[in-house]
């Protein structure tokens, strides 16, 4: 994945919401919407997301969060869809509250819902920017809720990279938590092990 912004967090494994209308209000009618492109093919639906698994919706200030449904996933467009297969009411929606689309830090962020029990951030070699943030917010700062730092490296040399394994029974770790601050352009990979 790539660094989307200079100065605003992204999920370490999610994307954002540039365009869904729908996505005002609070919702019982399935929504579509397009994401950004922080994966290299830039087709971040389709390759962070799988039709029929819950995911994270989450505002760029933190202040609100909820959990969605994937419908249907096609290239960087998904639907998401009503929380039940029953006859759509207020019990059975697709939002509770609203949330604004965008550019990243302005769109809302959507993150798939795995738990896990060990996550591994590569931040790879060559990359513009001195540092490769992790932090547990998505207002998170090089100094404020950040988790870790990991360092440049030239070209060709061993990347560094951030392991927070667990090693146990169960899946500690929520996806929604893990966060990335660094370089625009700068790459880096996360890798999830799920029990």
């Amino acid at each position: 994945m790539a660094v989307a912004s200079s100065t605003q967090p992204q999920p370490a494994f999610g994307s954002w919401v540039t365009a869904g209308a729908g996505l005002a209000a609070p919702s019982d009618v399935p929504i579509t919407l397009t994401l950004g492109t922080a994966c290299a093919s830039g087709n971040d639906a389709a390759q962070l997301f799988v039709a029929g698994e819950p995911a994270w919706i989450v505002k760029p200030d933190n202040s609100v969060a909820e959990t969605v449904f994937i419908k249907s996933v096609s290239n960087n467009t998904l639907v998401l869809g009503n929380q039940t297969l029953s006859t759509p009411t207020r019990n059975n929606y697709v939002t509770l509250n609203s949330y604004p689309v965008g550019a990243i830090g302005t769109g809302a962020f959507l993150i798939p819902k795995p738990n896990f029990n060990n996550i591994i951030v590569v931040y790879e070699d060559n990359g513009a920017g001195p540092w490769l943030y992790i932090g547990k917010s998505p207002t998170f700062t090089t100094s404020v809720n950040r988790i870790f730092k990991l360092p440049n490296v030239a070209s060709g040399t061993f990347p560094t990279f951030w392991n927070a394994g667990m090693f146990s029974p169960g899946n500690p770790y929520d996806l929604s938590e893990l966060y990335i601050r660094g370089t625009l352009g700068d790459q880096f990979t996360t890798v999830l092990n799920i029990d």
